[in-house]
């Protein structure tokens, strides 16, 4: 097994069988698959909904495993986590894009906002009529009211990139602290930290990589320990309850009714979501049974990801480039790699789309003294309904120097 409980001395005796129940899920880019899902929410009905980060979506399976519809493809950029309010609006932090995008419950787009606030949403979190973002790139918590107006930010003292944020069931903001390995409590005013919880280690209640949260209703909270590769059970003042081990990475974390709790997993060729619990545990629905027929996956052909390079120009005068490539049909296509700006295009038709390639500061610097400076440039062409494929290539950048 891939999971296995590694229990507290402040569980219940019953908690002894609690462990993995289920999987559903694969690796891909097909209608059910997906790739390198992260945070994720569970809906009162139990369907599951996973930002599906590698396939720039947003995939909905009912709460058995049943693959229920995909949305925002062709819209968002490596999506983190999905929160949903009670009408059912699923709110996005569409992390490439820098805002967050909000869908109705059939998965049409409503509204977007805080392009030119936020920095690589990590965390996003509906409370009533106020949406908590973990602006990671900001080194805050952002707060927007529903319709997407600014509202006082929650600004960290020393400040740190936060992952993920939550509002716990004592009404008070719990914030994934990556970097310190911890969690932070604040208060909604911005009081804090007046908590935290973990601590440096992988040991009983200690914390190494926080990336995911979220309230398990009943006074604690499951955290998602990526580096760790484990989900971790506290009470709301940090008492530690018990700990799910995983082989593979885990990256998002939700809870459902009848004792069901969730996480994505993801490694090398390895995608999905596990479902543990006690034995005999039902999967959701909680309700009624769903209204929704599953959707079997069709056989399809797949459009083309060939891609290719096709010319290069260099600015000797500032050190930057412009990269260029072919692709064959509309989809998106995405630039990375160190030292420089990671960014992302998207082609409506086959055509040839250009790539600033822009040297972040240290680089600039480097190239300032050296005059030239070697990098490598990671390109993903995804096409719509497609399977992403990826090519490298080294560039020599060049600056005038004096």
């Amino acid at each position: 097994m891939l999971l296995a409980l590694v229990l507290g001395l402040v569980l219940p005796a019953s908690a002894a069988a609690f462990g993995p129940l289920a999987s559903f899920g694969e690796f891909g880019g097909g209608l059910g698959q997906l790739d390198a899902p992260k945070q994720m929410a569970v809906a009162s009905d139990g369907d599951v909904y996973v930002a599906d980060s590698g396939n720039d979506r947003i995939s909905v399976f009912a709460g058995d495993g049943a693959f229920l519809r995909t949305f925002g493809g062709g819209l968002l950029s490596e999506p983190n986590d999905v929160a949903l309010d009670a009408e059912g609006r699923a709110y996005v932090a569409d992390t490439g894009n820098d805002r967050i995008d909000v869908f109705s419950a059939t998965g049409g787009l409503l509204d977007e906002f805080g392009e030119g606030e936020l920095d690589e949403p990590g965390g996003v979190a509906v409370d009533g009529s106020t949406v908590y973002v973990a602006d990671t790139g900001n080194e805050r918590v952002a707060a927007f009211s529903a319709g997407g107006a600014p509202l006082a930010p929650i600004e960290p003292v020393p400040p740190f990139p936060p992952r993920d944020v939550i509002v716990g069931d004592d009404g008070d903001l719990y914030v994934a602290d990556f970097a310190n390995e911890q969690i932070d409590v604040f208060t909604k005013q911005g009081v804090g930290p007046i908590r935290t919880i973990g601590g440096t280690g992988s040991g009983q209640g200690e914390l190494s990589g926080p990336v995911a949260l979220v309230s398990d209703g009943q006074g604690g909270i499951y955290v998602a320990d990526e580096l760790a590769e484990r989900v971790v059970h506290f009470r709301d003042d940090g008492g530690f309850l018990g700990t799910v081990d995983a082989e593979p990475k885990v990256a998002g974390v939700g809870v459902a009714c009848q004792g069901n709790v969730f996480a994505t997993e993801s490694a090398t060729l390895l995608a999905r979501v596990m479902r543990f619990g006690e034995p005999g545990t039902p999967p959701p629905p909680c309700t009624e049974p769903h209204q929704n027929e599953p959707i079997a996956a069709p056989v399809l052909k797949l459009p083309s990801n060939k891609f290719h390079f096709a010319g290069l120009v260099k600015k000797r005068s500032n050190g930057f480039a412009v990269l260029y490539v072919r692709v064959p049909g509309p989809g998106k296509v995405s630039l990375t790699g160190r030292g420089f700006r990671r960014l992302s295009r998207t082609a409506r038709q086959a055509t040839t789309v250009g790539l600033p390639v822009k040297p972040k500061v240290r680089l600039r610097h480097f190239l300032e003294q050296h005059g030239k400076g070697r990098i490598r440039a990671v390109v993903t062409f995804t096409p719509t309904g497609g399977i992403p494929r990826t090519l490298e290539k080294v560039i020599v950048l060049r600056r005038h120097r004096g």
